[in-house]
């Protein structure tokens, strides 16, 4: 094949064993700029599973994509929820199960998903200006082990990415715990709300 517009293709090269899977651990400080660590679905893509999926599918699905949430879709395609592993695998599913009587192996991602009406989120354009430290005392606050980021274009709200605790705990090793006063205060909120 010829050279074109003056590029030439490199050198290829067989291999003798199989390379070794990379393992990325970003080193980082809380100074940093948050966007700095964010997982940005622009530039990439995420993990969806459809919320008639089971839950044993879906575990096979996030082990597969080496990731410990997926987002859900309804069946129009458009997002509804997402899951994470403990999610799947913690009480939720037992309570599930035992509330509405139904053998554990019949449940689906919508019988455990967090519904998309719940989903605590910040704008893109306040992260722009955060430091990794924001990012973990907003996790922390607020008791998440994810903080979804959306961005505003016009009068659409699009999925732009997230933070993920472990990935900020082991990058700044440290952990994030998170703040039971508030998050208990949010509970009875939400609790005397019913």
């Amino acid at each position: 094949m010829p050279a074109r517009h003056g590029f030439k293709p490199l050198e290829l090269s067989g291999l003798s064993q199989a390379p070794t899977l990379p393992r990325v651990v970003r080193a980082a400080r809380p100074e940093d700029p948050a966007l700095s660590l964010i997982t940005d679905l622009h530039h990439g893509p995420c993990v969806v599973a459809s919320h008639l999926d089971g839950l044993p599918q879906t575990l096979h699905l996030m082990m597969r994509a080496g990731v410990r949430m997926v987002f859900v879709s309804g069946a129009d395609g458009k997002l509804v929820g997402m899951a994470t592993a403990e999610d799947i695998q913690g009480e939720r599913p037992v309570l599930r199960a035992s509330s509405h009587h139904v053998p554990h192996r019949e449940l689906t991602l919508a019988d455990v998903m967090t519904p998309v009406h719940l989903w605590e989120t910040v704008d893109l354009h306040r992260v722009r200006h955060a430091s990794l430290g924001d990012v973990a005392a907003t996790l922390q606050e607020h008791g998440l082990r994810y903080l979804i980021v959306t961005q505003r274009k016009g009068s659409e709200v699009t999925l732009r990415g997230l933070f993920s605790a472990s990935r900020l705990e082991m990058a700044m090793r440290t952990a994030i715990e998170p703040d039971r006063h508030s998050r208990s205060f949010a509970e009875l909120e939400q609790a005397l709300a019913h």
